[in-house]
């Protein structure tokens, strides 16, 4: 095996390797996005059409496949519910605690009575006897928040006519006080607040006895109801504030709930009532008609909906899920494979290269992200109006093309009236403004074009509003709500898609037409310098630019990247640039001195150099590749000719290898139509009193020339293209040399003549 047959094997094996990674590559891709897509899907629960109060049923008639019961509706089930907790009457345990209440006071009151007696309050008051182990033993004892000498300064308010406290008046009072404590203990005192009782009435259950007694509440008291009307009682007779606020002292502590709230046995008669509340309201039998087309959906109807999807969920099984999930699974893939099949057709070179894929993948999830969000937020609000698929059509119409967008955004709003369960609505109005959107930025010339779609998106959604409004009937409210999101959709989108451009252009390595037209700027550092080092090749690289342009947009190619692209296709002559013609000013030219394989160096060199600082200046690869492809495979004729003119005749042949550009040849309509523009337009440069016959014939002579060398056979360039070409070319030569010439244009409307007809 030869060493180059080896080296070429080499390379074959390495492009196969590359070629497998990248199906590989694309098979992850479109696994990762069905996967993250099946599971945005509804699930079986929510995958049944919606149905609303008031609309009509579209579908066929629906027929019951087996018996169920019809259960109403759960705000109606948990009102019934919060109705029966609301009026269940709370249980109370009777307690009688009278006895032991009334034997405290009367231990309080003997024991006061005996301090009483030994000596009057005035004299211990004066001498300030130590009260304080006497209050500790009553607190200690009785648990009674009222101290002695408290007491003691009541009975002095109440006996302050005498300097002594007389025991006579003292017993009065006690006495007047126990005997209303006892009639205000008797009545039926609960030991909770009485607002916390809903009913008007309550149940009372004694301790010896089963049987539960009703009790209306009014005749009930809470703590603080009893204490006050214990009060009332005492205060008849009395002025002192202070003293009543020592009788009311001593009603909080000797009066006693003989009601005791029971929570557990409340709660069991609550839930004993709750299971009483009947969960149906009917039943639907087997091969019963639960709707029939066009039929309007009421309340019973909707219930029975309703239970019939309860019910199927209900029998949901193991098996049924795996057919769910293959469902889900299909339903995603359908819908990709679609997408796929049109851009392996349509835009193979989209398809091709895997991180455009990633990019229209991530575009596609993300839409379904705020699709799947807008179901989980359970806000009373168009949600689903906000779920933005107007930015995937503006981004992708300024990244790719509007074709492209067009066709994703037909699968975009498949896909996210799936995940919403079939929103038909969602879909409609998603579409129309997305649609209005790919229109308003498919002939961008700069950035700030972009929010421009904002008017077109609000147009787009406010008529699908109305449209799907007037269809439903719907209420004025939900259209104005629905236009008042759709307004924030078109405000946002615009926002959204301008700041996540920038982002996808850095990250996914894309070349927009925005980029484009900012690198056609005359003020870029390397078209300046061009300018300013090589005005000659500056020149010719506008002319050219101009002619590539032209050329482009009657074949339907990128007209600004074939025109940016000539720009800075011989930026690498700014190094050297007194070596090519366009930049010699005087006749004696630097190669006349040099040898024919050194100049041959020097000119092909211009290529390297000028891919080197292409990329220090970070142009997109796109624009790089005009470089070295607007010069293909071809030889640098005129110093092989002369390389060969010094040869010896009887001396082998030179190889024209070190005279050639190392290539590649042209891979795009666009560098095809560089090469060709370059060619001509330095050879026409040079027609002594130019024609349009000389013109026209220069130009057929140079891309016949480059067709038979094969330099086009990469580019996709067709016969018809080639025709289409010259005559774009011969409009800006002729106008450029300002020739008092018939226009092309209406030559050929007499007599039509393709590049490659017999002559």
């Amino acid at each position: 095996m030869s060493e180059k047959s080896f080296i070429k094997d080499i390379f074959r094996s390495k492009e196969s390797y590359n070629l497998k990674s990248g199906k590989l590559i694309k098979l992850l891709i479109g696994i990762i996005t069905v996967f993250i897509l099946s599971l945005l899907l509804p699930s079986y629960q929510s995958m049944d059409v919606e149905f609303e109060l008031g609309s009509v049923w579209n579908k066929e008639d629906l027929i019951a496949p087996f018996s169920f019961p019809v259960y109403k509706d759960d705000k109606e089930y948990e009102m019934e519910k919060k109705q029966v907790i609301l009026n269940i009457n709370p249980i109370f345990l009777e307690v009688d605690n009278l006895q032991n209440i009334m034997s405290q006071f009367d231990s309080l009151k003997s024991y006061i009575e005996k301090i009483i007696s030994e000596s009057s309050v005035l004299e211990k008051r004066q001498q300030q006897i130590d009260f304080n182990p006497v209050e500790k033993y009553i607190t200690d004892k009785f648990q009674f928040d009222i101290n002695v000498n408290q007491l003691l300064t009541l009975l002095e308010i109440y006996n302050k006519s005498n300097e002594q406290i007389s025991l006579i008046n003292f017993n009065e009072l006690l006495n007047t006080i126990r005997k209303n404590l006892v009639e205000v203990n008797q009545l039926k005192i609960i030991n909770i607040s009485k607002n916390e009782i809903t009913s008007d009435k309550i149940s009372i259950k004694r301790e010896s006895e089963k049987i539960q007694i009703l009790e209306n509440t009014d005749k009930i008291l809470d703590k603080t109801e009893a204490v006050n009307y214990f009060s009332s009682l005492i205060f008849q007779s009395l002025n002192d504030t202070n003293l009543k606020l020592m009788i009311t002292g001593i009603g909080y502590r000797y009066i006693a709930e003989n009601l005791i709230y029971d929570k557990s046995l409340t709660e069991l008669e609550i839930q004993s009532r709750i299971e009483q509340i009947p969960k149906t309201i009917g039943i639907v039998q087997e091969n019963e008609r639960i709707v029939s087309k066009h039929d309007p959906i009421n309340r019973v109807t909707k219930l029975k909906l309703e239970s019939y999807k309860k019910i199927r969920l209900e029998r949901f099984g193991v098996q049924d899920f795996v057919k769910q999930y293959i469902g889900r699974i299909l339903t995603a893939f359908i819908l990709l494979t679609i997408l796929a099949i049109f851009l392996y057709y349509m835009r193979i070179r989209i398809f091709n290269d895997n991180y455009k894929l990633i990019l229209i993948s991530s575009l596609i999830i993300i839409e379904s992200v705020f699709a799947y969000l807008s179901m989980q937020l359970k806000i009373e609000y168009p949600l689903e109006l906000l779920i933005f698929v107007s930015v995937s059509s503006i981004m992708l119409t300024i990244l790719f093309d509007s074709r492209l967008a067009f066709f994703t955004v037909v699968i975009i709003v498949f896909i996210t009236a799936s995940i919403r369960g079939g929103d038909f609505a969602v879909a409609f109005i998603g579409f129309c403004g997305s649609v209005l959107a790919i229109f308003s930025v498919r002939d961008i010339k700069n950035r700030s074009q972009i929010f421009r779609s904002a008017y077109f998106i609000f147009a787009g959604y406010t008529i699908a509003i109305f449209a799907i409004g007037f269809d439903k009937i719907d209420y004025t409210k939900n259209i104005v709500s629905n236009l008042i999101f759709g307004g924030l959709n078109a405000i946002m989108s615009p926002i959204v898609a301008y700041g996540l451009l920038i982002f996808y252009e850095k990250t996914f390595r894309i070349t927009t037409d925005l980029t484009l037209l900012e690198l056609a700027d005359f003020n870029h550092p390397l078209l300046k310098k061009l300018s300013a080092l090589s005005p000659g090749t500056f020149h010719h690289s506008v002319v050219m630019g101009n002619m590539a342009e032209a050329a482009a947009e009657s074949i339907g190619a990128n007209r600004i990247l074939a025109r940016v692209g000539c720009y800075y296709h011989d930026i690498g002559k700014t190094l050297k640039p007194e070596y090519f013609v366009e930049n010699q000013l005087d006749r004696k030219s630097k190669h006349e001195n040099l040898n024919p394989n050194i100049s041959a160096k020097v000119i092909i060199s211009h290529v390297k150099e000028g891919i080197e600082l292409a990329k220090e200046h970070k142009l997109p690869k796109e624009v790089i590749d005009f470089i070295p492809m607007h010069h293909g495979t071809t030889l640098v004729s005129y110093f092989y000719h002369k390389a060969k003119s010094l040869m010896d005749e009887e001396k082998e042949n030179i190889s024209d290898y070190i005279y050639r550009y190392p290539g590649p040849k042209p891979q795009t309509k666009e560098t095809g139509i560089a090469m060709l523009a370059d060619t001509i337009e330095a050879s026409t440069r040079i027609i002594e009193d130019p024609t349009l016959n000389k013109l026209e014939e220069k130009i057929d002579e140079v891309i016949k020339r480059r067709f038979a060398e094969g330099e086009l056979d990469e580019c996709d360039l067709t016969l018809k293209d080639l025709t289409k070409i010259k005559i774009a070319f011969l409009k800006i030569l002729v106008g450029i040399h300002h020739q008092r010439i018939k226009y092309p244009e209406d030559e050929m409307k007499e007599k039509p003549k393709s590049l490659f007809d017999n002559e």
